[in-house]
């Protein structure tokens, strides 16, 4: 499985700017570690290249033994710079992996941030409509209250309410209905 697969399989879509960046992160890293593999695979190339030149002037007839042990050493190191090769390669793939293991772990904390975030605007929000719904009924269960003004009739009140005008003359014990005065205080009742 590539880095990049590994870093979609690890962040979600929902965060598709942190996904984003990881996914560069990793790529990065990843061509560091190819770049490094290569120039590793090269070395090694070249010392065999070397060592296969030696082995073959020390199968010459004429050879001496100083070039014959410079073959064998030429071998030896061509060995070893195969063994170091690998090991850079291994190397490279392990710091690749670190850090697409942290670009992968910034994504998660940056979407888990976002969804506290976003978990508390909800919480909020539901706390908002609470209120809101508490206060309506408050409001509802509150009776509405009225100062008559000049010219107003009980009925054009009770019209204007939606409550018969008699209600509110029960309500608020008015002995004669057509009898109101400026500045007087009714309590409308709820319908």
């Amino acid at each position: 499985m590539s880095l990049w697969d590994k870093i979609k399989d690890a962040v979600t879509t929902d965060d598709a700017e942190a996904a984003e960046e990881a996914r560069q992160e990793a790529e990065a890293a990843q061509a560091e570690a190819d770049k490094a593999k290569v120039e590793a695979q090269a070395r090694a190339d070249e010392a065999r290249r070397k060592a296969d030149e030696a082995a073959e002037k020390a199968g010459l007839p004429t050879a001496s033994d100083e070039e014959k042990a410079q073959a064998d050493q030429a071998r030896k190191d061509a060995e070893a710079e195969a063994v170091k090769a690998q090991e850079e390669a291994q190397e490279a793939d392990r710091k690749a992996d670190e850090r697409a293991q942290k670009a992968i772990e910034k994504a998660n904390k940056r979407r888990e941030k976002r969804q506290e975030e976003r978990q508390e605007a909800r919480e909020e929000r539901r706390e908002e409509r609470q209120d809101a719904r508490q206060e309506a009924r408050r409001e509802a269960n509150e009776p509405d209250t009225y100062t008559v003004k000049s010219g107003d009739t009980l009925s054009e009140i009770g019209a204007r309410f939606g409550v018969d005008w008699r209600e509110i003359a029960r309500v608020n014990n008015i002995e004669n209905p057509d009898l109101i005065h400026p500045g007087q205080k009714f309590t409308i009742p709820k319908r």
